[in-house]
């Protein structure tokens, strides 16, 4: 808080919770959860499956709505948001690496990589940039391929380029080195932390996987929808 009593959080989670329905029956996902993370921080929820990581990395992305509670990046309340304005948050602060890669099947490495900017016109001026990129995570001699030529861990490759091209305020990564052996994992990692570093771009993360947690990251341990320990 400041001396006004307001947040400083960058992104700020208030009583979220989160149900889904079928037919008669209500599963309750995400249970009252609150956390706080600070503009620049690198973070980690962690937790066993079911336990509500991913649901929570969507609704901090605005793909999908709270059923109960706020909230907030950088001071916009993402519930009070158009979808228009949600579509506005995500192109231009938030940058996303799926689980599923969402890449384009029609396109090659180079050009789902540069995605995101072909509807801006700026494509061709990040074209060095993205390329660049591509070799970083391995994928160098891999460019002119289209996702069905790729295995699963070169396309969560050109998913995360993508995701890091934009340099976002925000990066939310779902299980980002689940399809890719350790040393291409730390890779990524490496990639992911210059960017927290140079850029200050706050990263959030959801994993399985603890060998890539430093002793300064900010841990958010997940059990049954809610938070159980936070550091």
């Amino acid at each position: 808080m400041d001396k006004n009593g307001v947040s400083n959080a960058f992104i700020e989670v208030k009583d979220l919770t989160k149900a889904y329905h079928r037919a008669s029956l209500e599963t309750l996902v995400l249970r009252g959860v609150n956390c706080k993370i600070t503009e620049g921080e690198f973070a980690f929820v962690v937790g066993p499956s079911g336990s509500g990581k991913s649901t929570l990395l969507y609704l901090l992305g605005g793909l999908d709505q709270p059923t109960s509670g706020n909230i907030s990046i950088a001071g916009e309340q993402l519930t009070e948001m158009s979808s228009s304005e949600l579509d506005t948050l995500r192109r231009t602060k938030i940058g996303f690496i799926f689980q599923s890669f969402n890449l384009l099947r029609t396109m090659n490495c180079i050009d789902n990589v540069l995605a995101p900017f072909i509807p801006t016109g700026q494509a061709a001026a990040k074209r060095e940039e993205a390329e660049a990129l591509l070799a970083r995570v391995g994928l160098g001699g891999r460019m002119h391929h289209r996702p069905s030529e790729l295995s699963g861990g070169e396309q969560q490759r050109v998913a995360i380029a993508r995701a890091i091209l934009k340099k976002p305020q925000v990066i939310l990564a779902d299980e980002p080195t689940g399809e890719l052996d350790t040393e291409t994992g730390r890779r990524v990692f490496d990639i992911l932390r210059e960017l927290n570093q140079t850029e200050g771009t706050t990263i959030i993360t959801v994993t399985h996987d603890e060998r890539y947690i430093n002793q300064d990251d900010k841990v958010l341990r997940m059990q049954d929808g809610q938070f159980l320990t936070n550091r």
